[in-house]
């Protein structure tokens, strides 16, 4: 199902853009709304662990335009985490794995089980500078629908596997108070696909990408910005006949991030993007490029986010140099008590796939509610429905999940 209910942010657009074709586990937060659980191990040491089981209902298990077929499903999500603070430097490392099935499923595969393991620092060296780092390593596949069968792929091959890996580190020059601080970002991420190699080699990629930011501090709460972004993704192989995918991006932007009050805050980053691709027949382009942030919290338990900006896919396709994405997000969460909140949201997603006349629109709207028993038990509840219009045949779907789950930490 489209995991929208709990990417708390859109700047973590692959999964949101991976959601347009996969009809899975719900991805619920499934977090209680305080930090009561855990376990003290040592000075400033916490040990925490969790599971979940969740039942879900698809209406169109295979994202299929015509003849949908239902399916329910059953999720464990086993967790664990340890976390560290200090005064100076933070850490967390956790491991997650996710094992589901389904029933009511004729064709191809009906389980999977993923995991992850990620891990964050957080170090203020110095007043002046400070150090940052994101690791996370990701066993998973690609969905039973949708992104499979538009290959051509019968249904009753087995799953696309993959392992993931992505790190990103940071640097952040000048006090928190002074009129410059400079950021310093460095990221990679590569794919490879573990299964289906006949097909899947041409699936695996790499991509890197620097980024130097300039934060003009005008108030206590209110920065300027300016900053350059250049990635660079290319794939392991390309398919006889087919050129090369790879290619080169650089944007240029310039904003304002801001906590005008106790209500409302904002980051907002507009500018151009250039595009450059290793296709001697594909021309560069350059294109608005925008990524967009806006909060109100006119009460303290009820919070508006408004998110919009950019994002480049992986293409899937060896026809597709890359899929180009435009979205937009609308959220509301609200908190009635300590025990019971609810969450409301509606995206949409515009995807323009480079080097092919497809144009797809991806509309979802989600709700979901989470009730909290005890400092220890949580269950969750909720439903979505999402749209696929495209200007292809054969490609519109619509699905509707419902889901229903409780979750237990300590």
């Amino acid at each position: 199902m489209q995991k929208l209910l709990l990417a708390g942010s859109i700047f973590f657009f692959a999964g949101l853009v991976q959601a347009q074709e996969a009809a899975e586990a719900p991805s619920s937060s499934g977090q209680a709304p305080n930090d009561a659980v855990g376990i003290h191990l040592g000075p400033g040491l916490l040990g925490s662990a969790a599971v979940g089981f969740t039942t879900i209902y698809n209406s169109n298990f295979y994202l299929a335009e015509d003849n949908a077929k239902s399916s329910l499903g059953f999720v464990l999500t086993p967790s664990i985490l340890l976390q560290r603070k200090g005064p100076k430097l933070t850490y967390e490392v956790g491991a997650n794995l996710e094992a589901t099935r389904y029933t009511n499923v004729e064709i191809g595969p009906d389980s999977y089980l993923d995991g992850a393991i990620a891990g964050k620092l957080n170090w203020a060296a110095l007043t002046r500078h400070r150090f940052a780092l994101d690791y996370t390593t990701r066993y998973g596949h690609d969905p039973f629908g949708s992104i499979r069968t538009e290959n051509g792929i019968p249904l009753d091959q087995g799953l696309d596997k993959w392992l993931q890996t992505g790190v990103q580190g940071y640097y952040r020059f000048g006090a928190p108070g002074a009129l410059i601080n400079l950021e310093t970002e460095l990221g990679w991420m590569g794919r490879q696909y573990q299964t289906n190699r006949q097909q899947t080699q041409y699936l695996d990629f790499k991509s890197w990408e620097i980024r130097e930011t300039a934060f003009f501090n005008v108030s206590s709460k209110t920065s300027l910005l300016a900053e350059v972004l250049h990635s660079n993704t290319s794939y392991d192989a390309e398919a006889a006949g087919f050129a090369s995918r790879d290619y080169q991006t650089t944007h240029y932007r310039v904003g304002m991030h801001w906590i005008a009050t106790g209500t409302t805050s904002g980051d907002v980053r507009i500018g151009k993007m250039k595009r450059e691709f290793d296709n001697p027949s594909k021309g560069s382009t350059d294109q608005l490029d925008w990524n967009a942030t806006l909060t109100w919290a006119p009460l303290v338990y009820s919070v508006f986010s408004v998110q919009t900006g950019t994002q480049s896919q992986q293409s899937y396709l060896s026809s597709v140099q890359l899929i180009q994405n435009r979205f937009g997000l609308i959220d509301w969460t609200h908190q009635f008590s300590y025990y019971f909140r609810t969450r409301v949201i509606y995206s949409h997603v515009n995807s323009a796939f480079s080097g092919s006349p497809r144009v797809d629109n991806i509309d979802t709207f989600g709700l979901e509610a989470n009730y909290l028993f005890s400092k220890r038990w949580m269950s969750v509840a909720g439903a979505s429905y999402s749209r696929r219009n495209s200007n292809q045949t054969g490609l519109d779907y619509g699905d509707t999940s419902v889901y229903l789950g409780v979750r237990y930490g300590r």
